[in-house]
């Protein structure tokens, strides 16, 4: 858990357990009651799990219903009512903004970040430690013209390393994925990848490819030599990971880096939302990292239902950040970006 968890838990005095019951402020328990909707990217779904069972024990009345059917199918819901929000992997376009009008109100959809999923370079090498990989190098592995772990490339960068003579094995997935864009974004470092992010790999891909994203862990445990993209809850204690240049230096995938290079973030005001960009500074950061956002009608048809979101989206940009930091193994976004998120929400009104 970085520091920022850690004082919004201590703040809230029940880091223990994680109950947080009380500590959302707004309306009472037994005002908000009902039954949510939610349809969108399947990346937070975990951090929703946490934020769904913290939310109920504030407010037992309430429940939601989450289907991870993807970014645009998110998108699409919310524009056609069925569903109150969407949890997203990229920000809502002008155009989008526009297509919810009809639904949210002449304001549109709105959207704010809700986490932040760090993203390291997972490898099977039991023998190698605090090995160091470049984008030069990974665009190399992933799209075929370094196959070996000791090739010159790598050894140079590890001098001290030994290095096996050992067949390398890129390990992808099929399925779209938040992740895969930040994995690609940095793979655009090196002038060697050719495309910019995407949310699904490049045809040029040479890899061993999966099916779902969460069937990646299985694969690269399963398989020596092989390497992968993944966010930090799946690698947990699991895999090692790759040193990565950053500002001067070569750094680790720790919660202290990642919450630096959060601090450090950019937060930006925009005509749908608030968006949030990481930035290489500070050097002793890692900011290789996916955010999260939920887009949320700027008015909705009735103060029940307007109540049970602002309660809802209160409790995940404030006292649920503890749940989604211990639970679901995901960063906050920063103070910055949680209180401007938390501004739009509060303008949240009925439809006239």
């Amino acid at each position: 858990m970085d520091h920022r968890s850690i004082r919004m838990a201590i703040a809230c005095a029940v880091a223990s357990t994680l109950a947080l019951s009380g500590c959302a402020g707004g309306s009472s328990p037994g005002d908000v009651r009902g039954a949510l909707t939610a349809i969108g990217s399947g990346s937070q779904g975990a951090a929703i799990q946490a934020w769904r069972q913290g939310w109920a024990k504030e407010h037992p009345a309430t429940s939601l219903n989450f289907s991870p059917d993807g970014n645009d199918v998110g998108v699409s819901a919310l524009a056609s009512a069925q569903a109150y929000f969407a949890p997203l992997d990229t920000p809502l376009t002008s155009s989008q903004v526009e297509a919810t009008k009809k639904v949210c109100g002449p304001d549109g959809a709105f959207f704010v970040p809700v986490t932040l999923i760090p993203v390291g370079v997972a490898f099977n090498l039991p023998s190698v430690k605090n090995l160091r990989l470049n984008p030069a190098i990974l665009a190399g592995i992933f799209t075929g013209r370094i196959t070996r772990w000791d090739d010159a490339e790598i050894a140079r960068l590890n001098p001290k390393a030994e290095l096996p003579d050992k067949k390398i094995v890129p390990v992808t997935a099929k399925e779209s994925s938040v992740l895969t864009s930040a994995a690609t974004g940095y793979l655009n470092r090196s002038q060697d990848w050719g495309t910019k992010a995407s949310l699904t790999w490049p045809e040029s891909t040479r890899s061993s490819q999966v099916s779902k994203y969460a069937d990646i862990p299985k694969k690269v445990d399963d398989t020596a030599g092989s390497i992968a993209f993944l966010d930090k809850s799946a690698i947990g204690s699991r895999f090692d990971t790759a040193l990565l240049p950053f500002g001067a230096d070569y750094m680790r995938m720790t919660n202290d880096a990642v919450a630096r290079s959060v601090d450090a973030s950019t937060v930006t005001e925009t005509a749908g939302g608030i968006q949030v960009t990481m930035n290489d500074a500070p050097a002793d950061g890692y900011p290789l990292a996916a955010v999260g956002y939920q887009a949320f009608c700027s008015s909705y048809k009735n103060e029940s239902l307007k109540t049970l979101v602002k309660s809802w989206a209160g409790f995940v940009l404030g006292a649920g950040q503890s749940n989604s930091n211990y639970f679901a193994g995901v960063s906050s976004p920063s103070e910055e970006a949680l209180k401007k998120a938390r501004k739009l929400v509060d303008g949240i009104e009925v439809r006239p």
